[in-house]
């Protein structure tokens, strides 16, 4: 490789610190996992606005779980890719150091 010099421990330290994002974004995924709401926690009204309370609250208690299933998904996915590339760094300082080790053995065959 004439020219540069790829320095796999820094892509190591690099994958350490996607692998601690998702470490960090873990408990924020069970958090939204296990944050549900149901109608009666919308509804604000009296007797006498009991049944439009009821429908309004219900509207607003679908909208509530949809935006939270929506932010479930986006941080789930963070964690995912997160993984992904602390994974992917790992995979490519190994092979670049397996490289670099076949390349010394031939060199040394070759001169040796």
């Amino acid at each position: 490789m004439a020219g540069y010099e790829v320095v796999t421990q820094d892509l190591r330290e690099e994958a350490k610190l996607w692998q601690e994002k998702a470490d960090r974004a873990e408990p924020v995924v069970q958090a939204v996992r296990d944050t549900h709401l149901s109608a009666p926690a919308f509804f604000v009204g009296d007797l006498a606005t009991l049944g439009a309370g009821m429908v309004n609250a219900a509207f607003e208690a679908s909208q509530y779980e949809q935006f939270r299933a929506f932010i479930e998904k986006c941080v789930t996915g963070a964690v995912t890719e997160f993984n992904q590339i602390d994974g992917v760094l790992r995979k490519i300082a190994d092979e670049y150091d397996r490289t670099e080790s076949v390349n010394e053995i031939e060199l040394r065959e070759f001169y040796g």
